[in-house]
């Protein structure tokens, strides 16, 4: 009877790799509600979060193509 100790996918040898701070957006304060079931969303162009504040419905969309203090 054979065991398999490693999984069997195609991705077990693929490692992440943290990106360095001017590639990053920092302090943006997600919101914390249950009711916003999607926190983000993503596409080739833009990336747009849903983020905390006193009135709700408050999002962000930041742009792929510049960095955010140009």
């Amino acid at each position: 009877m054979s065991f398999r100790v490693v999984r069997s996918s195609k991705f077990r040898h693929v490692y992440g790799q943290a990106l360095k701070r001017e590639q990053c957006y920092d302090n943006i304060r997600v919101s914390k509600s249950s009711w916003d079931s999607t926190f983000c969303a993503v596409n080739p162009k833009f990336l747009a979060i849903i983020v905390e504040s006193a009135g709700g419905g408050a999002f962000i969309v930041l742009p792929h193509n510049k960095p955010m203090f140009a």
